[in-house]
This record gives structure tokens, C-alpha cells and sequence, in this order.
């Protein structure tokens, strides 16, 4: 019987069965969520950090705020990106990420489809650790990023923002919303955004890295009875931008010479379609989305190897479907997934004006999972939460090359994870509370695009054994809490990207190998205090420490045993000043910290980044009807590399000193 078949056969017995469950129980009325727009929360494992706090570096942004989390941005809207947490991630080009993002419902698995911009989602909450596979249909072996909107209120609002800086900034966007009724609201958002580049091309006389976007989301929230809501959601990008901020490593970061620049256009879209039942037990909801990811086209030209050209043309494009059915209630949640997308793409390369690759893929990918948790009290102030996933995951890949030679070649592999979790909770005082948690992780492997050698295109799982331990206390009499984390995994199959030389014949092969194992170790410190009503003291601080404990170059042999692993920061941390008050003058600001970074293996200098720090400030005046600011970003205007690619020997460069003005009106 095949997977397939499989699939849809247990999705046709699950679904009558579930609605016949829903449509027995008793109307149940739900708690209202509230979303707090001022002071991020964290508990033992997940922080909520407000996107009001988030910046346009967008998920960039979201990183530096946030313990162990880090983005490596590439400059090419998650095109090469990297994305890190507590030292498991994506690879640039290939692999699934250790963190699949969700909006509203609506899972992202791939790092290069994760949203630039955040349109007006209220929150981002970082759930961490392996053993949030238990929860979530789709799920890394890192955690799961969800970000999630604001309910409607009692009250219609209607927000117009504008924005205007250097570089040529400008951007203007609307956000509706109506008032919540018995059967109906719905919200939408629309926005369209400019700058120009940060580097110009002193050759052509013209910036490299201009962008240009138009962005967009509604949705609907039907209730045709008091325990039944449909929802649809529609959201898309549309961006044309220049060349992707490439310079060549040690030159300048703000100039490049080359005679030809490219453009990295890319489109976006996302549906979604949600039913959700209350009934005596919980809650029963299904939710079925589409998503729609194209680039076309990336080019690019970059000097490299004594002055020749290496250029790039390439497409991409990823469409998916997902089907997630779940199940919640006091003291259990679960459900099943299903998922299928399929990636396509093409090469084109030119060295000194000769073809070097001239290849295509196509990549399908579908996966199954089956997963659910329970809570419950034991003896002495304990809680128990036990937690299970089943998944599957299929893969078939194929690869089409015209140069160097002509061939073909077809993969097909399946890959399967039993992953269970507890968590162990335990009241120690009136604010305080421990849990400790053993779980065990999975990331799926694949197949690497840009090698023609069948024997070499594949890759295996990522699988990970976690322990962590933390602390939260919240104390209301001095408006102060924090978090405290501390924890251990050991990762069999650890996957790395990137160009390998192979020995004697003067060829690298671009590919992903695994390390048989790496360890990594970590804290975290969330932390908020409140000294007055209008002030809010926040700071987040991580160390992490990945290590590769058995590595060896799989062409010369070489042992990279106990090196840093590659793309990951030793640490990172963030304290934030605000003083707020409801109206008048209010200011705020705030300094980063990224520790050092290695991008290959080797611990090689020249593809490292040291650690370095970044000020952001803003003040502005607050009245009843919405607020107007100046900010300033990067205030030292330090220089850095936001992201290196060791293989063309270039990196992409962070954000100069920016500044700019903003403002706010609400009806």
C-alpha cells in the first residue's frame, strides 16, 4: 500500500469521525484571547515579543531581541538566508527549516519563503525546543515561530502609517478592522514600501540593492452559530529589487565595480480556509492552505578570481498544500498533517563568459505526521505533560544538466520519527515555577540541487535528543519577571552546506553533508521590569555553544572535529529603555549584541564575522488620535557582514547608520 494511498485513506476516516464527535457536544463558550502590545512575555519554553517592537529587519529584527535565535540575511529576501535557534537551522539553499514559521495558521516550511515583511500581525511567539513537534502540524527539530493577529474588538479601527528617510525611504500603509459582532469581522491590510540601495556600483553609477514591495492581507471571521466560526485569509508580496547586496570580502562595504548589475524579483501569496467547533470537550478546528512562493528571476554579476566575472541566473519557485486537523482542550491537544509541496528550479552560470552549470531540479516533497499532548496533575505540586509525533516524510527529486555534460538522474527517499517529549512542571513558590524537559527532535534530508553526481546529491536526517531545564518568576508587586534556560542537545546527522573542493582535479561540488555528531549547550535570560507605569526595562541574553563533535571533509578527510558549528553565533543579547506614557513625549532605546559567527567549518577568519553591537533610538510626541517619530538605526553606524558566502568569497553587509520619521493615525 503506498504512502499516498495511505495518507488519504486515513484523512477519509479521520474526518466523518471527527465531525460526528464535534456535532455530539454542547456548546461551549471560550475564554477571549488578549494580546498584550506592551511587554513581551516569556514562560518556560516560548517568549512573546509584540511586533510593534520589530523594526523592517523584520525576522532579522525578531532575532536580535530574542535569546539563541539568529538570522544570517544574505540580502535576498530569504534567498540564501540562514536561520538559526539554539543552534539549529536551515541550510541556504536546500535543507528544511529546524523552525517552520506559521502565519495565522498557515505553515511555512522552507527558510526562503519566511515573510520580509510582517504585515499587522500583533505577536510573534518563539516556542523552543524539539518538543514543540507535539503540538504543531507542521514542526523542526528547533521549535516552531508563529505569528498571529490581534482579535477584532468592540470597536472598528482604521490605522494609516507613513514613513519617510535617507536612502530614499518611503512607505505608506493601511490596516482595517471591524468591530467584532455575534457572526462577523474581518480586517485588511495594505501597504506598498521603497528604498533605494545601500551600495552603489561605482562603474554604472547606480545603487546595487534598491527595493521596491507591495504587500497585502485581508480576512474574514464568519459565525453562522455560537460554537462554529469559519475564517479565510488571503495575503500576498509582490517585490522588484535590484541585485542582491553582494560586496567582495575585506573591500568596501558600500561600493562595488562590475559592469553588469542583476535583480532578485520575487512573488508571494498564501490562502487559507478554517472551520473550528466548540463543543463540551474543546475545541475541534481544520485548517487547509495554499502557498505560493516564486522567484523569477535572481541574476547576478560578481568579480571574483583575479578580476573575471562569475555570473548567475536563477528561478525558483515553491508551491505547497497543507492540511492540519486538531484537536484542543484543558488537558489535551493533537492532531494530524498532511502536506505536499512541490520546488522547481533552474542554473545558469558563466565564468569569464563561459558556461559552467546549466542545470534544473524538481523537488517533491510530502509529509504526514500524527501528534498530540496531555497534561496532567501528579502528587507534590507536579505537573506531567507527555507528548508524542509520528511523522513521515517523502522526498523525490530530479536533476537535469545540459553543462558541464548532458545527463539525468532520479532520487526517491523516505524517512520516518517516532519523537517523544515530557515535561515535568512544578510550582515552587507563589511566582515561581521549573519544568524540566526531555524530548527528541527531527528534521527530514533531501537532495542538494547543484551537484551532478547522483551518489553525492543526497543527504540524511537530522535527528536530536534535547534536555533543558528552566525558570520563570513573575512578581506583580515589582512589576518584574524573568526567565532563566538552560539546555543540552546531541544531534546525530548534523547537515552543513556548502562548496567542497575535491582533490586533485581543481572542481568544487556544491552539496550538503552531515556531521555524525554535534553537540550543543546553551542559556537564555528573558527579562522585563516595569519601574513606573511609563517605563519598560527589557532584556534578552544567550549563549550558545554548537560544536561538531565528528566531521570530516567528505573529499579530502580532513577532521573538523570540535570546531564551531557553521552560521551559528556563540551568543546574542538585547537591553531596551522605553519611557511610553499613554500621551505626550515618549522615547526609547536600545542596543544588540551578535557574537561571533564562523560560515564555514574550518573556523576560517576571513569567513567569520566578530562580534558586534547595534543602537537604535526614537523619540516622538503620542496624542489620542495616533503618534509621530524620528528613529535612528545602527546610530555608531557600525560596519558588519550580516551574512558571508564563503564559496564566491563575498558577504552580505548590514545596514549603514539610517534615520527617518514615522507617523501614525487612528480612527
Amino acid at each position: 500500500m503506498s504512502f499516498r494511498f495511505r495518507r488519504h485513506l486515513l484523512l477519509s476516516v479521520l474526518a466523518p469521525a471527527l465531525a460526528g464527535y464535534a456535532a455530539s457536544g454542547d456548546v461551549v463558550v471560550l475564554p477571549a484571547v488578549s494580546v498584550s502590545d506592551q511587554v513581551p512575555a516569556s514562560t518556560n519554553q516560548a517568549s512573546v515579543i509584540p511586533t510593534a517592537d520589530i523594526t523592517a529587519g523584520g525576522l532579522a529584527d525578531l532575532a536580535r531581541q530574542t535569546p539563541g535565535f539568529a538570522v544570517n540575511d544574505a540580502g535576498a529576501h530569504g534567498f540564501g538566508a540562514t536561520m538559526t535557534l539554539r543552534g539549529l537551522g536551515n541550510t541556504p539553499y536546500f535543507s528544511d527549516a529546524s523552525a517552520p514559521v506559521y502565519l495565522d495558521g498557515i505553515p511555512l516550511a522552507s527558510g526562503f519563503t519566511f515573510p520580509s515583511e510582517l504585515f499587522d500581525f500583533a505577536q510573534a511567539t518563539v516556542h523552543r525546543g524539539p518538543q514543540a513537534a507535539a503540538e504543531f502540524g507542521r514542526a523542526g527539530d528547533a521549535g516552531v515561530i508563529a505569528f498571529t493577529s490581534a482579535p477584532a474588538t468592540a470597536q472598528p479601527t482604521l490605522a494609516l502609517r507613513g514613513t519617510a528617510g535617507d536612502y530614499g525611504l518611503q512607505a505608506i500603509a493601511a490596516t482595517a478592522q471591524t468591530a467584532r459582532s455575534a457572526e462577523f469581522d474581518a480586517s485588511a491590510n495594505v501597504g506598498v514600501s521603497r528604498r533605494d540601495g545601500y551600495i552603489t556600483n561605482t562603474q554604472l553609477h547606480q545603487p546595487v540593492d534598491d527595493q521596491r514591495s507591495t504587500f497585502g492581507r485581508v480576512q474574514f471571521h464568519y459565525r453562522p452559530a455560537p460554537d462554529l466560526e469559519l475564517s479565510v485569509q488571503a495575503l500576498g508580496v509582490r517585490r522588484r529589487d535590484g541585485a542582491q547586496a553582494l560586496v567582495p570580502l575585506g573591500g568596501p562595504l558600500d561600493t562595488v565595480s562590475r559592469g553588469r548589475e542583476g535583480m532578485a524579483d520575487a512573488d508571494f501569496t498564501a490562502a487559507s480556509v478554517g472551520v473550528s467547533k466548540h463543543i463540551a470537550a474543546g475545541t475541534l478546528s481544520a485548517t487547509t492552505s495554499f502557498t505560493n512562493w516564486d522567484l523569477s528571476p535572481y541574476a547576478n554579476r560578481l568579480v571574483v578570481f583575479g578580476g573575471f566575472n562569475l555570473d548567475s541566473s536563477l528561478t525558483q519557485s515553491q508551491r505547497a498544500f497543507n492540511e492540519e486537523v486538531r484537536f484542543a482542550s484543558e488537558r489535551f491537544s493533537g492532531g494530524a498533517f498532511y502536506a505536499h509541496a512541490r520546488t522547481e528550479g533552474s542554473a545558469y552560470r558563466t565564468f569569464a563568459g563561459f558556461p559552467y552549470e546549466k542545470s534544473g531540479f524538481d523537488l517533491g516533497s510530502d509529509v504526514f505526521a500524527l501528534f498530540g499532548q496531555a497534561k496532567f496533575e501528579a502528587a507534590d505540586g507536579w505537573t506531567i505533560q507527555p507528548g508524542v509525533r509520528f511523522e513521515r516524510t517523502e522526498k523525490d527529486f530530479t536533476r537535469t544538466e545540459v553543462v558541464p555534460t548532458s545527463h539525468a538522474f532520479d532520487r526517491h527517499d523516505a524517512w520516518g520519527a517516532f519523537l517523544p517529549s515530557v515535561t515535568a512542571s512544578r510550582r515552587l513558590g507563589a511566582t515561581t515555577d521549573a519544568a524540566f524537559t526531555i524530548a527528541r527532535g527531527f528534521k527530514a534530508g533531501g537532495y542538494s540541487a547543484y551537484t551532478g553526481q547522483p551518489a553525492l546529491a543526497g543527504y540524511d536526517p537530522q535527528r536530536t535528543w534535547g534536555a533543558e531545564a528552566a525558570v520563570t518568576t513573575a512578581d506583580p508587586r515589582s512589576a518584574w519577571s524573568t526567565t532563566a534556560r538552560a539546555y543540552a542537545y546531541d544531534v546525530r546527522g548534523y547537515q552543513i552546506e556548502r562548496s567542497f573542493a575535491v582533490p586533485n582535479t581543481g572542481t568544487d561540488e556544491y552539496l550538503v553533508a552531515n556531521a555524525r555528531r554535534a553537540r550543543i549547550l546553551g542559556l537564555e535570560l528573558e527579562s522585563a521590569w516595569h519601574p513606573a507605569p511609563e517605563v519598560t526595562v527589557r532584556l534578552a541574553a544567550g549563549l550558545t555553544d554548537a560544536r561538531l563533535e565528528d566531521f570530516r571533509d567528505p573529499f579530502t578527510g580532513a577532521n573538523y572535529s570540535g570546531n564551531q558549528a557553521p552560521y551559528v553565533p556563540k551568543g546574542n543579547a538585547a537591553l531596551r529603555v522605553d519611557y511610553a506614557p499613554a500621551r505626550g513625549l515618549f522615547c526609547g532605546a536600545g542596543v544588540t549584541l551578535t557574537g561571533r559567527t564562523f560560515y564555514n567549518e574550518q573556523e576560517t577568519a576571513l569567513f567569520s564575522q566578530a562580534s558586534y553591537a547595534l543602537l537604535d533610538a526614537d523619540v516622538g510626541y503620542a496624542f489620542a488620535a495616533g503618534d509621530v517619530r524620528v528613529f535612528a538605526r545602527n546610530l555608531g553606524d557600525k560596519a558588519y557582514y550580516s551574512s558571508i558566502t564563503p564559496g564566491v568569497g563575498h558577504a552580505t553587509p548590514g545596514a549603514p547608520l539610517t534615520w527617518g520619521i514615522d507617523a501614525t493615525w487612528r480612527w
